[in-house]
């Protein structure tokens, strides 16, 4: 099974405020808020979709489930460095 894309874009950075940090965390903490607003009831953009974020994360489930899925994801990561 092919792995997510979130895994692939852990090893690629980007500079946010002049630090280097890894793009897939980046895609993590903008998937969380866009989540967030989504279970709200709101649409982020335009062209956003949740099937693309449930792709890019490997995930299925409500917007709500994500969230709680993302945040587990999240805290992982915070409790590796």
């Amino acid at each position: 099974m092919k792995e997510p894309k979130f895994i692939e874009d852990l090893q690629k950075t980007i500079d946010v405020n002049s630090n280097p940090m890894p793009v897939g965390y980046y895609n993590l903490l903008i998937s969380i808020r866009d989540l967030e607003w989504y279970s709200k009831g709101l649409r982020p953009h335009r062209n956003w979709r949740i099937t693309d974020v449930k792709k890019y994360f490997g995930i299925s489930g409500s917007a709500i489930k994500m969230v709680a899925k993302l945040r587990d994801i999240k805290k992982h990561m915070n409790n590796e460095k």
